[in-house]
């Protein structure tokens, strides 16, 4: 009993520790950058030369491109 309890607990923490999760903490925007993973699709906000505008469609992000947040001091719209 001894023995499969060690070996549970053995193969929870391995597979615990071995990932990797990422979170945004808070609303502050942040200078931190992020890398994009395989298969992430979402909408994106395009510039149109006076305000951010929400995409209707969903694009997929190349993976390897770099995310993060630019503070230009105007908020996107929708």
């Amino acid at each position: 009993m001894l023995r499969l309890f060690l070996v549970t607990s053995a193969i929870a923490f391995v597979t615990a520790c071995g990932s990797t999760r990422v979170v945004f903490v808070g609303s502050e925007r942040t200078n931190d950058l992020i890398r994009v993973g395989p298969d992430v699709k979402g909408k994106a906000y395009v510039w149109d030369g006076k305000d951010w505008i929400l995409s209707k469609n969903k694009i997929e992000y190349p993976e390897g491109a770099y995310v993060g947040f630019a503070d230009d001091g105007k908020e996107p719209t929708e």
